[in-house]
């Protein structure tokens, strides 16, 4: 009964985890409704054609369908290098050959590719996979938006054998896994969460997330964690540390650090367990493929055992959907098969919705 509550518990906490300028400016793609009568057609184009200032661009469409306020996309015109900023349409001008001047405030550019004469702004859906939307960290949507794909989302958990990212729910939003724990965005900065099954034997248990501080390359999150050890007849409270660091155009470090502030005696056979009962650290580095899948790896320490561990997490993203395999170890030193002094392989499946 021990293990298998030990089990249950392990299952959503087994491993967790700056150089990027703060001056950037975050993405931000907002909830902005178009005009009931404006009827957008996919296939519409307008071609750049001048770069006005350092912000600024006109742009000339033959389609109607545009509108002040609306957030689109600038597709290079260098082949397969897709979309590469956010561009938000200011004014419209009508002219007398029936096509429309647009003139478009730049809001987010890749740092690797310049906006040139002759790319074009275009409408396009992000609640699906898009090939012309190359993964990267500036194309990430970091503000809540209707219908978008968790593809292109930030990570809030890195599965269930690394931990959590600093990053929380937006706002009535879910994310629940296969194993029964359940997350829920009170707010855009708050997120709570449990594992149900657990219940069922007495291993109560609750944690929450806060976000206390974002910058645009940097978010800082702190919570608490609570479980129930009903063999034991004891409770652990852990208090969490989270810190999100943007390192370049394609890599995040997540650094994650837990203080034990309730333990049991038997805390050190779940050396494997983040937050039950023990002290660690971990940091690590977010890879974003082009495909908007990731890699996840980094070293872990724990303070009780005094080792030195480690992670590699392969991540797959659909619209709702990840998955994730993972390589895992609570001492790199010793070359064994075991979750408390040794290697492990875990796998992840969780919707977000």
């Amino acid at each position: 009964m021990k293990a298998l509550v030990l089990l249950i518990l392990s299952i959503p906490q087994l491993l967790w985890a700056s150089a990027y300028t703060d001056d950037e400016v975050v993405l931000p793609l907002e909830d902005k409704n178009p005009p009931e009568l404006v009827i957008k057609d996919a296939r519409s184009r307008a071609r750049i054609e001048a770069i006005l200032d350092s912000k600024r661009l006109k742009a000339i469409s033959y389609n109607p369908d545009w509108y002040p306020g609306e957030v689109v996309f600038l597709e290079s015109q260098s082949p397969g290098t897709g979309v590469i900023a956010f561009v938000e349409i200011k004014d419209i001008l009508g002219r007398p050959d029936g096509s429309y001047e647009l003139i478009g405030e730049l809001l987010r550019q890749s740092r690797a590719n310049l906006v040139q004469v002759g790319d074009q702004l275009l409408h396009i859906d992000l609640s699906s996979d898009n090939p012309k939307y190359k993964g990267s960290t500036d194309l990430m949507v970091r503000k809540r938006s209707p219908l978008v794909s968790g593809k292109y989302k930030p990570l809030i958990t890195q599965g269930v054998s690394v931990g959590d990212t600093a990053e929380t729910l937006w706002e009535n939003e879910y994310l629940i896994t296969w194993y029964g724990q359940i997350k829920y965005g009170l707010k855009d900065w708050a997120t709570i969460e449990t594992v149900v099954p657990a219940y069922l034997w007495g291993a109560y248990n609750a944690s929450a997330k806060f976000r206390v501080y974002q910058s645009n390359a940097t978010i800082v999150s702190m919570g608490p964690n609570f479980a129930r050890i009903p063999s034991e007849d004891k409770s652990t409270l852990n208090l969490n540390f989270y810190w999100d660091s943007i390192s370049s155009e394609s890599t995040l470090s997540h650094t994650f650090f837990t203080l034990a502030l309730l333990t049991f005696e038997s805390a050190e056979d779940a050396t494997a367990i983040k937050s039950l009962g023990t002290s660690s650290f971990q940091t690590g580095y977010e890879f974003i493929m082009p495909n908007w899948d990731r890699v996840l790896l980094g070293p872990t320490y724990n303070f009780e055992k005094k080792a030195v561990g480690g992670y590699l997490t392969y991540v797959k993203i659909w619209d709702r959907f990840h998955g994730s395999l993972s390589v895992n170890s609570t001492n790199v030193s010793s070359f064994k098969l075991s979750p408390v002094d040794g290697y492990y392989f875990s796998f992840d499946a969780y919707w977000r919705f």
